[in-house]
């Protein structure tokens, strides 16, 4: 019982840094602010400190990690067994703009959405979101929004 207390004790900042790495490597690759690692790191650290503070979003990371890891697991168990069949390329399906990536672009769309609505209990609920966003944290996200904003308009313009 203890091993459990202590791992839950340490999964939102597992969550933090999970985010962190991800939406950093997301960031240079993609190139969006033009190889910048220092606005990079800025808004990677901006957008995971929330995983910090609110325990519904490390809930969603830990339901999101684990059903993907068993995504994952199936589609390289399912690549493996493709790869032994006989013919010319079994894996031509899996090129870069195929169907088939399409096909786990969009079921991976489909899961993230279903497991924010699970995580969240999302309905809309305008009376809800009027006091949501009279709260300190929409103050927050839209202090993110905005430096995020100004941070790409200053980075182009130099």
């Amino acid at each position: 019982m203890a091993g459990t207390e202590v791992i839950s004790y340490f999964l939102p900042i597992f969550s933090f840094l999970l985010v962190f790495i991800v939406l950093y490597a997301i960031l240079q690759k993609t190139h969006v602010l033009e190889d910048n690692p220092s606005i990079s790191i800025l808004i990677s650290l901006i957008l995971s400190s929330f995983f910090i503070v609110e325990t519904q979003l490390v809930d969603f990371v830990n339901f999101t990690a684990s059903w993907m890891t068993v995504i994952f697991i199936t589609i390289f168990i399912f690549s493996t067994v493709l790869a032994f069949l006989p013919g010319k390329e079994p894996l031509a399906f899996l090129t870069k703009g195929s169907w088939f990536s399409w096909t786990i672009l969009v079921v991976l769309v489909i899961f993230f959405i279903t497991s924010a609505t699970h995580v969240f209990n999302l309905a809309i609920n305008w009376a809800m979101l009027r006091t949501w966003a009279q709260t300190e944290w929409f103050g927050f996200i839209l202090l993110a929004v905005i430096a995020t904003i100004i941070s790409i308009v200053l980075k182009k313009s130099n």
